[in-house]
């Protein structure tokens, strides 16, 4: 039997996963990132994990025909390297490098955007679709585009960047340094802007029983419970981010012509509370029924991106 890993780095954990030749889960466990995130802490990180995994399957190394590995940040594939991580604090990183020598099998690196797509198209939501595009709500906000079936890589095998496209003239600044970028106005953290700002019109709101008064303790878990609760500014929190993150899958929409959007990571959680409102307002927006796309929330969770890093060393050997 032969086998493939996957790795999904992160800024907080990193996943791991070994699957089969016949692309079943053999087993999957994960880590936290070290704390200063250099490199090679990082990679002896990694390297232990993956050691972990084998013993605790019995899993010959030796049978391991390559290894996926999904970076957050700007990646050149064709060299393994990481060329901006702003998470990481990474600039010009050969990811490859650190395990290609230290188990001698060939290592695929991509955007962790990407293996998120990959990882739903193959095994999640998907499924069947060849023209898929996929949002991973969290820290920050990711992408990955799928087009006839083939990862979209660009010129410069940098594409999908949809984070960083321009949806509001002079928004919120954005860890890149613009401002108003779909990052900015449709992350974790912008929805919780937008609660701590409601609330100054609504003092009574329950977000801040829930933050024991503290609006700088409020979580997306909170406006998703007082949502339920008919709270005004969690209402009107979530209607804020609907609207933004409509007009980011609209842009979307009309450049690639996607047959499904996945919506993944953290804010992903609060499901048709947010996608209800976004995708009345997608179908209110677009130029033609034509366009229509399903727009679901992911299947696999944190497992999309090991499982997509896994199928992406079977696609390469």
């Amino acid at each position: 039997m032969k086998y493939y890993v996957g790795i999904d780095l992160g800024g907080t954990n990193i996943k791991g996963m070994i699957m089969n030749e016949t692309l079943q889960p053999v087993i999957s466990k994960s880590a936290p990132t070290p704390q200063n995130k250099n490199p090679e802490s990082v990679f002896s990180e990694i390297i232990n994990l993956i050691e972990s995994m084998a013993a605790e399957s019995k899993t010959n190394m030796g049978d391991v025909l390559g290894i996926g590995l999904g970076v957050p940040g700007l990646i050149d594939s064709r060299m393994n390297l990481v060329l901006n991580a702003a998470n990481l604090f990474w600039t010009d990183v050969d990811a490859g490098k650190w395990l290609e020598e230290y188990f001698n099998i060939p290592v695929y690196t991509e955007n962790d955007g990407n293996i998120n797509a990959l990882g739903e198209m193959h095994f999640g939501a998907g499924r069947g679709c060849g023209n898929i595009l996929l949002l991973t709500l969290g820290t920050g906000l990711g992408s990955g585009i799928i087009i006839d079936g083939n990862i979209l890589h660009g010129a410069s095998h940098v594409a999908a960047e949809a984070g960083h496209m321009i949806i509001e003239t002079n928004g919120e600044k954005c860890s890149c340094g613009k401002r108003g970028c779909f990052e900015s106005c449709c992350s974790a953290a912008a929805l919780i802007r937008y609660a701590r700002e409601r609330i100054k019109d609504h003092p009574d709101s329950l977000l801040l029983a829930y933050a024991s008064g503290n609006q700088d303790a409020i979580t997306g878990e909170m406006i998703s419970k007082a949502w339920d609760e008919e709270d005004a500014a969690a209402k009107q929190a979530v209607e804020i981010f609907a609207k933004k993150l409509s007009i980011g899958m609209v842009n979307l929409i009309n450049l690639f012509n996607p047959e499904i959007i996945i919506i993944s990571g953290g804010v992903s959680q609060l499901g048709e509370r947010i996608l209800g409102r976004a995708r009345e307002q997608v179908e209110n927006t677009l130029m033609h029924p034509i366009q229509h796309c399903r727009i679901v929330t992911g299947e696999l969770g944190i497992d999309a991106g090991v499982m997509g890093a896994c199928y992406l060393a079977r696609s390469n050997t």
